[in-house]
């Protein structure tokens, strides 16, 4: 259990790191920078899901209870995030795309600001406000809970190689959402040990969260083993698509499927060479 613990930590430690690098290196934040990296991670997470998630649920219970827990995941996922947006007046606060199309012309907002809040022109947000700031949280909590679940579940079903595939692979997913999202914290001015402290809360509850997956399997049948894993990877493919191709598409345009190309082959190679 320590040890999935770890695991989940380590994946979600990515949020941490991505916002260390959005306030040191302020060329990180170009778009087409971001876009690189969500189309490699989006490729990254796609093979994870295929190899590490989908396959192992289909060899141990069958065609339809995999189908059926992918279904059950992704819906889900898509009701919190809209009954969140919806319980945020309508804006769709936890749209990280919109988010780092709002930064294109935050980071030089920023870059003078020293902290300091940036105003919000008519219709066009520069920063995330504090009502913003707590739904972004929640939404990362919903982004990594079903990816933490699922590094427990396949470090207790497999091998801990594919479980460091997993990780491998979330964490580099992770980065470049931190790097927006920390952007327009920091842009809409909120301090960096504030942005430092949320998604260290969050590292937490990615620990907590990959325990829970780890031992709720210890006694469970295969095809529930499967199940669980499927539910996992309907959300993680919903968080997906939803949040990281159309950035990256937007961002580097046909190049997107090129590089989301090799972080797909980067993962699976990842998860054969440690045992996969």
């Amino acid at each position: 259990m320590l040890e999935a613990a770890i695991f989940g930590a380590i994946a979600q430690s990515a949020l941490i790191v991505g916002a260390l690098l959005a306030w040191k290196f302020p060329s990180l934040k170009k778009p087409f920078v971001v876009g690189v990296l969500m189309a490699f991670g989006a490729g990254a997470v796609i093979s994870a899901v295929a190899i590490d998630l989908v396959a192992v649920s289909y060899d141990e219970a069958g065609a339809g209870p995999t189908a059926i827990g992918v279904s059950i995941g992704a819906l889900l996922y898509f009701g919190i995030v809209a009954l969140l947006e919806r319980k945020g007046d309508g804006e769709k606060s936890l749209d990280v795309e919109g988010i780092v199309s709002s930064e294109i012309a935050a980071v030089e907002a920023a870059a003078t600001a020293s902290g300091g809040a940036v105003s919000h022109g008519e219709g066009e947000g520069h920063g995330a406000s504090k009502k913003e700031a707590r739904n972004l949280t929640i939404g990362m909590v919903i982004d990594g809970v079903p990816e933490s679940i699922a590094v427990g579940l396949t470090l207790h079903t497999a091998t801990a190689g594919i479980s460091a595939a997993l990780v491998g692979s979330i964490f580099i997913s992770a980065v470049p959402e931190a790097i927006g999202i920390s952007a327009a914290l920091l842009a809409g001015g909120i301090a960096m040990a504030s942005i430092l402290l949320r998604f260290s809360a969050v590292v937490v509850i990615g620990a907590v969260f990959a325990a829970i997956g780890y031992t709720l399997l210890a006694n469970a049948s295969d095809a529930t083993q499967a199940i669980i894993q499927s539910v996992a990877a309907g959300a993680l493919l919903v968080v997906v698509i939803n949040e990281m191709i159309p950035i990256a598409v937007r961002s580097v345009k046909g190049w997107a499927g090129i590089v989301g190309t090799g972080g797909f082959v980067f993962s699976a190679a990842l998860t054969w060479a440690t045992g996969g």
